[in-house]
């Protein structure tokens, strides 16, 4: 096994960042029974009409919940065959820069994620510029309702 690799999610304000790691924790079978089943629980209650909502597996606080959006880094710890992980999701808005700051200072490397149908935002630049250890990649997400693919740089 390679040993333990540190990244973050970052990116503008709903460019999915908490749904891509849940969604990939969830698919991957990285979850405890109790929290595959508090998952589907919650998201039948949510706004979702039923539809699982990934990113309630990182959004941890009342508030992030109520408002639907990520305010504080949340850290996952998760391990494969050939290597451990910690991700940091961290929170896409101006205001919460700063926590995003905290998450980026661990990190082996960032996955900047761009919403297909906004393009790069000036939060994205933002996040793109802070630092990120030594390895940055750029996902573009939401592409299956984008219709057309916005052509951005950072």
């Amino acid at each position: 096994m390679s040993g333990l690799l540190k990244f973050i999610t970052c990116g503008s304000v709903d460019d999915g960042k908490s749904t891509l790691i849940g969604h990939i924790l969830y698919d991957s079978k990285l979850l405890y029974a109790d929290q595959e089943k508090a998952l589907e629980l919650d998201s039948k209650v949510g706004s979702r009409g039923g539809a699982i909502d990934y990113s309630l597996l990182l959004d941890g606080l009342m508030a992030e919940r109520e408002q639907g959006i990520t305010i504080d880094v949340a850290y996952r710890y998760f391990t494969t065959d050939k290597r451990s992980f910690i991700v940091a999701d961290t929170p896409g808005h101006e205001e919460y820069t700063r926590n995003m700051a905290v998450g980026a200072s661990f990190a082996d490397l960032a996955v900047i994620l761009v919403d297909a149908k906004q393009g790069v935002l000036v939060q994205t630049r933002r996040h793109a510029l802070l630092p990120h250890g030594n390895q940055v990649f750029c996902l573009c997400s939401k592409q299956n309702g984008s219709g057309r693919l916005q052509r951005s740089t950072l």
